[in-house]
C-alpha cells in the first residue's frame, strides 16, 4: 500500500530544484488553516510509482504559495486537514485556489493559468457523479465483473469509454490539445487495464491473491489490433501503467525467464521509438524500487548513455544514488527500536542469524494479505537461525499492538515511525508497504528488497542464507 509518511519523505523545493527543469506555480487563499500547514502531493518525475509530498505553511491571512517540479500532466492532491481537493497542472501552468468551507463541505475557486483544465477533473465529476465518477464506481466495476462474462465485461468496459470520451469531445473547446490528448488517453487507458488484467483482478480486488479467472483463448485477441506505440498518450500515466501490464502479460504468455538485461533488451521487440525509451527507463526504475538494486546497478551505464538526456533521468539518477546502500553484500543499515514489550531491539543483536525485516502498518491491506503466508513461512523456520522482525510504521502505538493481538501474528513486534525513530524509515527508504529486506548471518543485505512472504522462492532464498 503506497502511503507516504509526510514527517519524513517530505520533499523541499531546495532539494528538488537541482534536477527540475519546469514548474508548476500554485498559490491560494485558505482562510481556515490560517498560520497553519497544508501539504501538496504529486509526481515530481513520470518514472516513479510514490507520490511525492511537500509541505506548505499558509500565513496569517491564509496565503500560501509553492512552485513545484511538474514534468506533465497530471493530477494533484492538496490537503486540507481532512478534505483533498484534486486539480489538474502541467508544466507552465500559474493556479489560484481560493477554498472556503460552507456547511461543513469544502467548495473550491481555481483561477490563472490553466484553470480550465484544472477545473476539468471537478467538472466531470460532478457531471458523472450519479454513474461512472462516483464513490460508488470501484464496487460498480466488481459488481459488473461478477455480473457479466469475460467478454461481457469488456463490452462494458468500452460503453463506459464511449460515454467519457463523448462528454470530453462536446466541452473540448477552450482545452489545450495536449491536455486533450493526456485525458483521452487517462480515460481509454485507465480501462484498458480493467480488460488485460481482468483474470487476475478479478480476485484480487476481492482480496484474493494468487488466483487467476479462466477465460475464453479468444478473450485477448483484441490486443492485436491495438498500437502499442502511441507517443502521444506518453504523459497518461494510466497509458505508461497499462504499457507496464502489457509488457508483464507477454512475458507470463511467453513464459520467459529473462534476467535485467534479458528485460531490457526484450522492450525492443514490443516498443519502438520514444516509447520504448520511456518504457525502459519506467523498467529501471521498478527494478530500482521491487526489484534488486544488484540488476539496476547492472543497467545503470546502459541506462545512462541512451536514456541520459531524456527528461525525469536526473531524479531517477539521484535515487539511484539514494539506493546504492541497498547492493547485495553491502552491510545492512544498523538501527535500534523500541519492541512491543519495551525493550530495545538492534540488528546487531542477530549476528549470525538471517534476518526477514517486513515493514507493515495496521491499517494496511496488503500487508494483512500477507500475514497468512507469513507466518507459514515463520513456521517452516522454526528453530532455524532465521529472525522475523515485524517493524510496523503506526503512527497510533494502540493500533499496533491491538492488530498483533487480534491478527496473532508471531516474531519480534517493533515500531518505527515519524516520532520515535524517522531517520530509521528515512534510511532504509521505506516508501510504500508492505516493504521487505533479507539480512544474511554476516550482517549484509541479501536481497533488498526482498520477495514478499507469498512470493515463490522467498523460502528458497532464506534458505540460501542458512
Amino acid at each position: 500500500m503506497k502511503r507516504k509518511i509526510a514527517s519524513i519523505f517530505c520533499l523541499t523545493l531546495m532539494q528538488l530544484a537541482v534536477f527540475a527543469q519546469k514548474y508548476s506555480t500554485i498559490s491560494g487563499s485558505v482562510l481556515s488553516f490560517a498560520d497553519q500547514t497544508i501539504s501538496i502531493q504529486f509526481f515530481a518525475t513520470p518514472f516513479q510509482n510514490s507520490l511525492d509530498q511537500t509541505e506548505i505553511n499558509v500565513d496569517p491571512k491564509g496565503f500560501f504559495k509553492t512552485k513545484l517540479p511538474i514534468l506533465e500532466h497530471q493530477i494533484i492532491n492538496l490537503f486540507l486537514g481532512s478534505e483533498i481537493i484534486r486539480f489538474h497542472t502541467a508544466p507552465g501552468d500559474s493556479l489560484h485556489i481560493v477554498a472556503n468551507k460552507t456547511d461543513g463541505k469544502t467548495k473550491q475557486k481555481i483561477t490563472g493559468k490553466g484553470a480550465m483544465e484544472a477545473n476539468w477533473f471537478e467538472k466531470q465529476k460532478n457531471y458523472f457523479e450519479a454513474s461512472v465518477e462516483n464513490e460508488k464506481f470501484s464496487n460498480l466495476i466488481l459488481i459488473e465483473m461478477g455480473n457479466r462474462s469475460a467478454n461481457e465485461f469488456k463490452d462494458f468496459l468500452d460503453s463506459i469509454w464511449i460515454v467519457k470520451t463523448n462528454y470530453l469531445k462536446l466541452h473540448k473547446k477552450g482545452l489545450t490539445e495536449s491536455f486533450y490528448q493526456w485525458q483521452t488517453a487517462e480515460i481509454k487507458y485507465e480501462l484498458e487495464s480493467f480488460k488485460i488484467n481482468y483474470p487476475t483482478w478479478f480476485y484480487t480486488m476481492r482480496g484474493i491473491d494468487n488466483k487467476v479467472k479462466e477465460v475464453d483463448s479468444n478473450y485477448f485477441k483484441y490486443l492485436d489490433k491495438m498500437n502499442k506505440n502511441e507517443e502521444i498518450y506518453l504523459s497518461s500515466t494510466q497509458y505508461r501503467n497499462w504499457l507496464k501490464y502489457y509488457f508483464m502479460y507477454v512475458i507470463k504468455t511467453k513464459n520467459l525467464q529473462y534476467n535485467a538485461i534479458d528485460l531490457y533488451s526484450f522492450c525492443s521487440t514490443l516498443f519502438t521509438g520514444k516509447t520504448l525509451n520511456t518504457f525502459r527507463l519506467h523498467l529501471w526504475s521498478d527494478i530500482m524500487q521491487y526489484g534488486q538494486m544488484n540488476d539496476a546497478t547492472t543497467l545503470y551505464p546502459m541506462v545512462k548513455k541512451q536514456l541520459g538526456s531524456m527528461d525525469g533521468f536526473g531524479q531517477l539518477e539521484q535515487k539511484y544514488k539514494e539506493k546504492m546502500p541497498f547492493v547485495n553484500g553491502t552491510p545492512a543499515i544498523p538501527f535500534t527500536l523500541k519492541s512491543i514489550d519495551g525493550k530495545n531491539v538492534s540488528l546487531a543483536d542477530f549476528k549470525g542469524k538471517v534476518v526477514y525485516i517486513d515493514f507493515w502498518a495496521s491499517w494496511c491491506g496488503p500487508c494483512k494479505r500477507e500475514i497468512p503466508a507469513g507466518e507459514q513461512l515463520k513456521k517452516y523456520f522454526e528453530g532455524k537461525d532465521v529472525v522475523f522482525l515485524n517493524i510496523s510504521i503506526d503512527e497510533d502505538e494502540n493500533k499496533w499492538r491491538d492488530a498483533v493481538k487480534n491478527y496473532q501474528i508471531s516474531g519480534i513486534h517493533l515500531l518505527a515511525n515519524s516520532k520515535n525513530n524517522p531517520a530509521m524509515l528515512e534510511a532504509y527508504k521505506v516508501a510504500s508497504i508492505p516493504s521487505y529486506f533479507l539480512v544474511d548471518k554476516d550482517g549484509n543485505f541479501m536481497a533488498a528488497p526482498a520477495p514478499r512472504p507469498s512470493s515463490n522462492g522467498t523460502q528458497q532464498l532464506i534458505e540460501s542464507g542458512l
